[in-house]
């Protein structure tokens, strides 16, 4: 037999278990690709179509790689404490967004260790049948997502996979009795994360051809679209929406009910001239809104209507009839939009530009809703690298005022904001 067709046989043999397999493929653990050979290499290594050093990337550098052990210091205890929980490294509640949890024994690989917390197959899948054929020459992106490879290269499922930790979903949530008692407040945007966290992974010849190109900018518009969806089926759910006969705190904007007398918030902000009123938390919606203007103006002006809708209707009887027209527009209209977006300079400063004047339009913006818009501002600049170079020493310090939510000054950051969008002029 000819080395080529034994090569076809052993690639087959591969691939067999990915029509065979009927039960749940086991977790393999990150010890299965932490060796110098694999993805634990120290640094880059040139003669691969990978960078081989993603392990160490993920272990030293990415917060993931630290998500279980936060559940052992004293403020996780403390907060569990609180919630009338046990030992919250042990705990479903936590492990389930702060490790690869894997409750059944039976999907547990020899090397599998919870300890490893947010790991390789946290994002990319059980790795029991892709481990293989996914390091083999000639086995195809398709066929490792056959084999049970979770498609991060989709960024509208890499951004669903993200939200279910980072917003939340049906089975696991950040529930205001857990910001009661103590946890951080969740934030998110798809592009930044996903290149600050530190990326572990090169937008090259190669990585196009086998997955596609990477634009910033739809990377940030899928993120918020996404989010959006999240907060829509959230805020249509009872068992999600509410937490007994009262409503479910955490869906509120933070702000309808805390902010600072010492610091006089309430003198510059006119909170949509209800003061005290709960506002929902659809920050999504508006930043999808504000950055559709540059797109695509009347459905952006759809969008704000729903938004404007919902926010009026949803204590007094639920908002449903807004929430699902909301639902039908972001699925059926929004998403194809973006996801077939490619961004080029005229787009991407478009997008700035109406972010810009987001952020100019409120004498005081919180906290939550500069970061995004500053968040959005970099994805649409690194779309275009003429813009990244021409408006960088501007977007510096327009981050330089969003360093420190303690210390956030409202006033220096709508400052920082008029001063790009002048140069966008």
């Amino acid at each position: 037999m000819f080395p080529r067709q034994i090569k076809q046989l052993f690639i087959a043999a591969l691939l067999l278990p990915a029509i065979a397999s009927a039960t749940p493929d086991k977790y393999v653990g990150t010890g299965s690709c932490s060796s110098s050979n694999c993805h634990g290499s120290v640094s880059p290594r040139k003669a691969s179509n990978v960078l081989q050093n993603e392990y160490y990337t993920w272990l030293k550098h990415d917060k993931h790689s630290q998500a279980y052990t936060v559940l052992l210091k004293a403020d996780a205890k403390r907060m569990a404490s609180l919630m009338g929980l046990g030992e919250p490294s042990k705990e479903p509640l936590c492990l389930k967004c702060h490790a690869t949890y894997v409750p059944s024994p039976e999907q547990r690989g020899a090397k599998y260790s919870v300890e490893d917390g947010v790991s390789c197959e946290s994002c990319h899948g059980a790795a029991e049948r892709w481990l293989e054929t996914h390091a083999v020459a000639g086995v195809t992106h398709q066929q490792n997502l056959a084999n049970g490879l979770a498609d991060t290269a989709s960024l509208d499922k890499r951004a669903q996979l993200c939200v279910s930790c980072h917003y939340g979903d049906s089975n696991k949530r950040v529930t205001h009795n857990l910001y009661g008692a103590g946890h951080p407040r969740l934030s998110f945007e798809l592009d930044t994360y996903g290149v600050l966290e530190p990326k572990h992974w090169v937008v090259d010849e190669d990585y196009i051809k086998r997955k596609g190109p990477y634009v910033p900018l739809a990377a940030w518009f899928i993120g918020q679209e996404t989010l959006a969806e999240s907060a829509v089926a959230t805020l249509l759910s009872p068992e999600l929406s509410r937490n007994g006969t009262f409503p479910e705190l955490s869906i509120f904007d933070c702000y309808s009910c805390h902010h600072s007398l010492a610091d006089a918030q309430w003198k510059r902000r006119d909170y949509g001239g209800k003061p005290g009123r709960l506002s929902v938390n659809i920050a999504s919606l508006v930043m999808l809104q504000h950055a559709l203007a540059a797109i695509d103006r009347p459905l952006a002006e759809e969008l704000g209507n729903l938004t404007a809708t919902i926010q009026e209707q949803f204590q007094a009887n639920g908002a449903t009839e807004a929430l699902q027209k909301t639902q039908e527009l972001l699925k059926g209209s929004i998403r194809p939009m973006v996801m077939k977006m490619a961004a080029d300079e005229k787009s991407s400063r478009a997008v700035m530009k109406e972010l810009c004047l987001f952020g100019t339009a409120a004498v005081s913006p919180k906290y939550e809703v500069a970061e995004q818009i500053g968040m959005g501002i970099q994805a649409a600049m690194a779309t275009s690298p003429i813009l990244a170079k021409r408006h960088k020493a501007s977007l510096d310090k327009l981050f330089a005022t969003l360093a420190k939510p303690d210390a956030f000054n409202p006033e220096a950051f709508v400052k920082a904001a008029k001063t790009l969008s002048a140069e966008l002029s």
